[in-house]
């Protein structure tokens, strides 16, 4: 006996709610095929099943064809309910959460708007719906760089709600979340934790400390931490949030991965390189049991593992990893996606480190072109590749070439940050480590005195920067014979590096 359609549609939402998205793919397809059969290719069940198969490319990383069945399933629903129905308005969304996950904001805003309108038009004062929407909408226009648009967005949604249900409902937590990421991005550091904390005591005392949500509120805490260096506050509240995530959710569960991989990052920047392999390897797995083997996720974990067999000098590791990371973010992101041009500077430092200079020199290239597309040509994401291709040049003894690379990144650092940037000096002084190779002593000199007027504006701030910069003066006036300066340089070193209290005899 055939199986009917809706029986087919109901086992693939049951595998979707269980996050069994592997398992859903083969009656998705079949319900498809089945709602065309049975119902022809302009009914609405066959815009149900092309939504749902689109859900499922998505969260399996297959972004191009996600998009193709979206498009299909919302000209269908558009013609058999019209274009301010809430059918409509479901599938723009997916295709909103599409457009996100590929970066394309301009896209996402486009859809993402068509659904505010269809929300507004039907149900103006509705708290329980229109305030998602204007969540993801505030998502999009912080993708854009207009943080005064999300905003707006995020206390018109928070004035709804609270208007209805008052100060503490569980539904106001999200938003309180993401404007402590403007606040955050801003630079308003305690007014980012002030509303996380909000959010933290309303979750705890109608959720409970338990719930997952909960724990995602901890793991935003703890970045709040990680972006002042409070690494020691940080580690705890991650660990929590692990701890509360796997004692609530499938053991392979997206969101455990993704926590694992914040710890990771976390126990990478302390040099805690075996702990920070053991949780990037433990989130592999739970990406590639629930999300499959190419999706997007995985391979931003598979880049970050290999960045520290990088470090760890275990290229020959790290490169078969890297190109597969690289080939699934080509086919689901696109050749000109940032994360692309991710994966070629590690594919580039590899082959470096390989002894592969030519090779090495070609991804490079292919990563400052995608950069230059994804950003502009005058965005400091561009700086990475110019130093790591002058890098080379110097290895090959083409010290005019890298000249040229860091000239630009110094021009670069200085239109974006201003003259007075920690980056500006440090671009000042990759400079002058050039010249000093090339025996251009003069203008070697100028380049870190400038670098050495900029940190000393912040020395707390700057202070192992600035012992890097005066290492290198001490040994450029070592080669100028002016030893005079060359100790002056090298006695501030040892001050800095072992200060007085340190040096007497106990």
């Amino acid at each position: 006996m055939a199986v009917k359609w809706n029986e087919l549609n109901q086992i693939v939402v049951d595998y979707m709610q269980e996050g069994q998205f592997q398992q859903a793919m083969e009656p998705a397809l079949k319900a498809v095929d089945v709602a065309e059969k049975e119902h022809g290719k302009n009914h609405p069940a066959l815009a149900v099943s092309l939504n749902n198969l689109g859900e499922l490319h998505h969260l399996t990383g297959n972004y191009k064809e996600a998009e193709r069945l979206f498009l299909q399933s919302l000209e269908i629903s558009e013609s058999a309910h019209g274009e301010f129905s809430t059918e409509v308005a479901d599938t723009l969304v997916n295709l909103t959460e599409l457009y996100m996950s590929e970066k394309r904001f301009p896209d996402a805003e486009s859809s993402l708007k068509r659904v505010v309108v269809i929300c507004k038009k039907n149900a103006p004062d509705d708290d329980r719906i229109l305030p998602p929407v204007l969540d993801t909408l505030a998502t999009i226009y912080l993708g854009l760089g207009k943080p005064d648009q999300a905003r707006k967005q995020l206390k018109e949604a928070l004035s709804l709600i609270e208007k209805k249900r008052g100060s503490d409902d569980p539904d106001l937590c999200p938003f309180l979340k993401s404007l402590s990421v403007i606040d955050r991005q801003e630079g308003k550091i305690e007014e980012a934790e002030q509303l996380l904390r909000r959010a933290l005591v309303i979750y705890e005392n109608t959720l409970g400390p338990d719930h997952p949500d909960f724990a995602g509120i901890l793991s935003h805490l703890a970045e709040i931490y990680l972006a002042q260096s409070l690494l020691p506050a940080a580690e705890p509240l991650l660990k929590q949030a692990i701890e509360i995530f796997k004692g609530s959710l499938p053991p392979d569960h997206p969101e455990i991965g993704a926590a694992l991989d914040r710890l990771a990052a976390l126990y990478g920047a302390t040099g805690k390189m075996d702990k920070a392999e053991a949780l990037l390897k433990e989130a592999m797995e739970i990406f590639t049991s629930s999300l499959g083997e190419e999706h997007p996720a995985l391979a931003e974990v598979q880049n970050s593992l290999a960045e520290i067999w990088i470090n760890s000098e275990r290229a020959n590791e790290a490169l078969p990893l890297l190109e597969k990371s690289l080939a699934t973010r080509e086919k689901n992101l696109g050749d000109k996606h940032p994360a692309v041009g991710q994966s070629l500077n590690n594919l580039g430092v590899v082959h470096n480190t390989r002894g592969e200079k030519t090779l090495a020199l070609k991804q490079h290239k292919r990563a400052l072109e995608v950069r230059q597309a994804a950003f502009g040509e005058d965005h400091p994401a561009t700086t990475q590749s110019l130093e790591n291709m002058a890098a080379i040049y110097r290895e090959q003894g083409k010290p005019v070439e890298a000249e040229k690379m860091l000239s630009r990144s110094l021009a670069i650092w200085e239109k974006a940050e201003g003259a007075a940037h920690p980056a500006t000096a440090q671009s000042y002084h990759n400079l002058a480590t050039l010249y000093v190779e090339s025996g251009k002593y003069n203008e070697a000199e100028k380049a870190l005195l400038m670098a050495r007027k900029i940190l000393e504006k912040n020395p707390g701030s700057n202070t192992m920067h600035l012992v890097t910069v005066f290492e290198t003066l001490s040994v450029l006036y070592h080669k100028m014979d002016k030893m005079e300066e060359s100790r002056e340089y090298a006695a501030r070193v040892h001050k800095i590096r072992k200060p007085e209290h340190m040096q007497r005899p106990q």
